[in-house]
């Protein structure tokens, strides 16, 4: 009986040992939200990210009818700029609002999707505020064929009361005219930053820190008005020289 225990824990010590040579790691893949720019009069831009999986990552791809997934987190402070999901009433939450471990399936009144044609699975949670007053967010996406090389556009969303399709979008609440502001890594947490691409069972990529840079570009009005000014100093200083 002994003996026959033995062999059992031999036999699956074997085998776990065989899974885990099997799986293959890769250089990082990339993901970016884009340069958003807004303007003082419209603060809003929609939610946009392209994920660009590791060349080596896409080679290897294995026999058809895997699928991939892969799930991103990243931090950024609220008082300057805001996620945001539209409810199915049409008002608009603020992420940082929401309590920590919400997640979409339990978002009230609002439909967390993925967008129109796209395959795959969304998930979305807010995570602890463990950095400070940083809100910190975990998107993810499964069940997505390996044939999708890049990945694009406004991956995550709401559905209205007429199912259509609702990004989310990014609210510049505090940056002044000419500020930039970029995105943080979600750093601190179990398994590095959280951020992988991944397929059942065998290839893992993670990512890059991931790259977004917001941005408000002066108004119009304003920009007049500082070429004013500076016309009205040139005459001045011309008058008192003459």
């Amino acid at each position: 009986m002994r003996f026959a225990k033995f062999a059992v824990g031999v036999l699956v010590a074997v085998l776990t040992a065989s899974l885990s040579a099997q799986t293959q790691r890769f250089g990082p893949s990339t993901f970016s939200l884009g340069d958003n720019i807004a303007s003082p009069d419209d603060p809003y831009v929609n939610f946009t990210l392209t994920l660009t999986p590791d060349q080596e990552f896409l080679d290897s791809s294995p026999d058809e009818g895997f699928y991939a997934a892969f799930a991103l987190r990243f931090a950024y402070d609220p008082a300057k700029i805001e996620l945001q999901i539209q409810d199915r009433d049409g008002t608009w939450i603020n992420v940082s609002s929401l309590r920590d471990g919400t997640t979409g399936a339990r978002l009230p009144n609002t439909a967390f999707s993925a967008q129109s044609g796209l395959i795959g699975t969304p998930a979305f949670q807010k995570l602890s505020q463990a950095q400070g007053s940083k809100v910190v967010i975990e998107l993810g996406l499964g069940n997505v064929p390996n044939e999708n090389s890049k990945l694009s556009g406004n991956f995550f969303g709401s559905r209205d009361r007429n199912r259509n399709f609702v990004p989310l979008r990014w609210w510049l609440r505090g940056l002044a005219p000419g500020e930039t502001y970029t995105i943080e890594t979600a750093i601190g947490f179990t398994g590095g930053n959280g951020q992988m691409i991944k397929t059942q069972p065998s290839r893992v990529s993670p990512f890059n820190d991931p790259q977004g840079t917001f941005f408000v570009v002066p108004e119009p009005a304003s920009m007049i008005a500082l070429g004013s000014g500076l016309v009205g100093l040139l005459a001045l200083r011309r008058r008192r020289s003459n």
